[in-house]
């Protein structure tokens, strides 16, 4: 006999699901399209998927819920999305959802001065008039009288529709729009529009998508917004595990990845005051599993060893088959990827560097939900990834958010005190990335932390300055630092660096810098030899080098050898976008990078231990 249904009323938004008796909030959110973070995959431990029971019941927290809410928290109606099962009609409180403010930011100057060269082409022509001597079909005419090195092969149905309409209405002269040796579109000259294109880079956590002139190669405008898999996990194997254990799972994952690539696309388009039709081509980079998940591939394989994605080369296909709005007869590309844990974001990031024009070491990490770490030694292209986790964003940071309004964002020693920076200027809410950085280094710098991590005790602030030995709360592991008291968050009293945090900092940062130190191994260098460190990632451009440094994201180094590239992966998707030969050279760069497997390295887990040490 099946259960009851409920009703779920999601506020402030309205939104409502029936649900049997028993679903777990956090499904009646999904089934809603309620954006609910679950982090931890909605295994009851990170805590982010909070939301307040207003009217009804669901049933008693259990053992995950008592561990993460307080006996108060809970009585006075704050559950777990991911734990509380609905009991009867309720009406909850999941807050607004998030703006998005870093918005992978573009560095210009890895794109601008590229010439157009793109697979879509659009050519004015002029054709013989018909006659009873000349009886050539119209496309055979159309074909023939292209300049000298272009080939028509295939058209377009609709083309070839429009095709005899548009010629004599022009007087026999027409704009014909190309993709590759395909007519897909043609038109008077009064009526043509220029091609778009779209870059797109799927990230674990943000999507976003690059507009562009196929014509002129002008950026028209980028359109941004979370990805919403973060409810099924923040990190990609949380998500692979959803995709193959859960009934739907993988189908729920790819429509939300299509899902999103066209709501990005259609706010770039919005911007720019564009239709969807005019896009003949999307190119897309992202991790291995965001690629798997957006075609729709299975990625049970990438997450057990031997690590191997269904494919690694350059995958072009018709629009439909993955649902995005855009002209239905361009294409959507697929850059390569260079292994299960290293992907065509990471061959974005090398592509729109042109680290591999550089005759001296080049070093390129990618700062995000997962690390990537490349190096150009002069004549040896090495990539590897870093279990380093979603700590770095914030996932696994109990007052961890996304950067928006409220975001601490910086945090500095100032008067013997700390003095933290948010995001918009608002009320401290929690910290986002790189504020995270500059709490750790900070905390480090003060003596609040020592090398191995541990905050220091209540009987050992006799030396802090007083300022800072007030912010100290807690013994042992429930020590943490108070930041802020301004703004907190309903159920949390404030927003604090924890002794967890640390934790979840050290395992991140060491991860980072053994691929990076067995890299520089596995080439013959040293760190004197690097001549440029290259941060790309969403807050790449916002991360201070010395704070790098001073946690050991990073080895001992002149902090001007770093600078950050912005999202160096959504570069080099538009630059394959725009330019053939970029595009040669991404799928070169997939070609010569040479994939280096940390784990089955017999000295990774010595390395790592020695660098989660803040020395």
């Amino acid at each position: 006999m099946s259960s009851p249904e409920v009703r779920v009323t999601f506020t402030p938004g309205g939104e409502t699901v029936m649900v049997p008796a028993g679903e777990l909030l956090l499904n009646a959110a999904v089934a809603a399209g309620v954006p609910l973070a679950a982090p931890c995959g909605g295994h009851g431990r990170c805590g982010k998927c909070r939301v307040h029971i207003q009217h009804g019941h669901c049933r008693p927290a259990d053992s995950h819920e008592r561990r993460v809410l307080s006996a108060d928290q809970l009585k006075s109606g704050w559950r777990l999305a991911c734990m509380a099962r609905v009991q009867s009609d309720v009406v909850v409180s999941v807050g607004p959802a998030p703006k998005l403010v870093i918005a992978k930011p573009l560095e210009e100057e890895l794109v601008e001065g590229v010439a157009p060269e793109p697979a879509v082409r659009q050519l004015t022509v002029t054709l013989p008039e018909p006659s009873l001597e000349d009886q050539r079909a119209d496309f055979v005419r159309l074909k023939e009288s292209l300049p000298a090195g272009i080939r028509l092969d295939s058209s377009a149905l609709p083309a070839l529709r429009e095709l005899p309409g548009e010629l004599r209405q022009g007087d026999f002269t027409v704009s014909a729009t190309l993709l590759d040796d395909r007519l897909i579109s043609v038109s008077t000259l009064d009526e043509a529009e220029h091609p778009l294109g779209a870059a797109v880079d799927i990230g674990t956590t943000t999507v976003v998508a690059y507009l562009v002139d196929l014509v002129t190669g002008e950026h028209l405008g980028a359109g941004t917004a979370h990805n919403p898999q973060v409810q099924h996990g923040a990190d990609v194997i949380s998500r692979t595990e959803y995709a193959t254990t859960q009934p739907g799972g993988l189908a729920r994952l790819q429509s939300e990845a299509t899902g999103v690539v066209n709501q990005v696309i259609a706010r770039a388009l919005e911007g720019a005051g564009k239709q969807a039709e005019q896009i003949a081509e999307v190119v897309v980079v992202g991790n291995t599993c965001m690629h798997h998940l957006f075609l729709g591939l299975n990625p049970q394989h990438i997450a057990q060893s031997p690590y191997i994605p269904v494919n690694s080369e350059p995958i072009a296909i018709a629009p439909s088959c993955v649902g995005l709005k855009m002209n239905p007869f361009g294409h959507v590309l697929c850059l390569p990827i260079i292994a299960g844990y290293v992907g065509a974001d990471t061959v974005g990031v090398i592509t729109a560097t042109r680290m591999l024009d550089s005759d001296r070491p080049v070093l390129a990490v990618d700062i995000g939900t997962n690390g990537e770490v490349a190096l150009w030694s002069g004549e040896r292209l090495v990539c590897a990834s870093c279990a380093a986790g979603p700590a770095f964003e914030g996932a696994q940071i109990e007052y961890g958010m996304r950067a928006a309004p409220g975001a601490i964002s910086e945090v500095e020693l100032v008067d013997r005190d700390l003095q933290v920076t948010t995001i918009g200027d608002e009320p401290a809410l929690g910290l986002c990335g790189s504020g995270l950085f500059d709490a750790m280094a900070v905390s480090l710098e003060a003596g609040l932390v020592d090398v191995m991590g541990r905050m220091i005790a209540p009987d050992h602030t006799a030396d802090l300055p007083p300022a800072l030995a007030q912010r100290l709360e807690g013994e042992g592991n429930t020590r943490r630092i108070l930041l802020a008291t301004n703004g907190h968050a309903e159920g949390q009293a404030g927003v604090c660096f924890t002794q967890k945090d640390v934790r979840e900092l050290q395992l991140a940062k060491g991860a980072v810098r053994a691929a990076v130190e067995l890299l520089l191994r596995e080439c013959g260098l040293k760190v004197e030899d690097l001549s440029a460190v290259l941060l790309a990632g969403a807050f790449g451009n916002y991360l201070r080098p010395a704070s790098a440094l001073r946690m050991g994201l990073l080895p001992p180094m002149d902090p001007a050898l770093i600078r950050g590239v912005g999202n160096a992966a959504g570069a080099g998707a538009m630059l394959a976008l725009i330019s053939l030969p970029f595009r040669e050279q991404a799928y070169e760069v997939a070609r010569r990078a040479e994939h280096i497997e940390l784990a089955q390295r017999p000295d990774f887990q010595q390395m790592f231990m020695e660098t989660m040490l803040f020395i």
